[in-house]
């Protein structure tokens, strides 16, 4: 697994070797808030209310992205772009119990990845549209839970790991995330405001979660979705 890690980092460090020997190349930095949600299969959704015996509802919570881009203009407004970005990801949900009248509880889940998106650009008269590949692997977050009648929340650290994470379990995930992305957005000059959406198509859930769902033969799938707002400072190139 590593070396095919360092063999891939090997060929994009050739790849963005010869294309800023012929593009013209753009730094920057971006940051932006994340809206972020979770979505889950049927199969693990009836099963994870029929456990809790309640019901549970979920939403978007907010969080942020921060990291740095390299953009490769090849004329004709055509490009291709890169970064490398801390992006927080989750959802908040809440439970009302069934078995006890009254009883409920608020958790925000906020899992950290170091985040890598390859997007393909068109950029002409202001306008920007990017779309393509992202790839990221965990590296920290929290779950924090308020339970009803009580002042102080409760806060768990998240745990990448495939091995032992149970399915009902909110603070386990699989550490690689995959997915989609679209951005479009405009540009004042060297700074660029945009609007972006990234579907994750990464399993997260625990292999160990999955395989548990396995056993009954049921899919137990979850995966992330982000709505982006983002500001970027650019540099160089034209």
């Amino acid at each position: 697994m590593q070396n095919h890690l360092n063999f891939s980092i090997a060929c994009m460090f050739v790849l963005f070797t010869i294309m800023s020997a012929t593009a013209q190349v753009r730094f920057g930095a971006k940051a932006g808030l994340n809206l972020a949600n979770m979505s889950y299969s049927e199969d693990y959704a009836i099963d994870h209310r029929n456990v809790a015996e309640g019901s549970i509802t979920t939403s978007l919570i907010p969080a942020f992205h921060a990291g740095g881009l390299v953009e490769f203009d090849f004329g004709a407004g055509i490009g291709l772009s890169a970064g490398l970005q801390l992006s927080v990801k989750g959802e908040r949900n809440k439970y009302k119990g069934g078995l006890i009248p009254g009883f409920s509880y608020t958790q925000k889940i906020r899992p950290v990845y170091v985040q890598v998106p390859v997007a393909v650009y068109y950029r002409n008269s202001g306008f920007y549209a990017g779309a393509g590949p992202y790839i990221g692997y965990g590296v920290a977050g929290k779950v924090k839970t308020k339970k009803s009648g009580e002042e102080n929340e409760e806060s768990e650290d998240i745990k990448f790991d495939n091995k032992n994470g149970q399915p009902y379990d909110s603070a386990y995930f699989s550490p690689l995330d995959f997915g989609a992305g679209l951005e479009l957005g405009y540009e004042f000059g060297s700074i660029r405001v945009s609007a972006s959406y990234n579907l994750g198509l990464a399993n997260v859930f625990s292999k160990n979660a999955v395989d548990w769902g396995g056993i009954t033969k049921r899919e137990y799938k979850c995966t992330h979705n982000v709505i982006g707002v983002s500001v970027a400072y650019l540099f160089g190139g034209e």
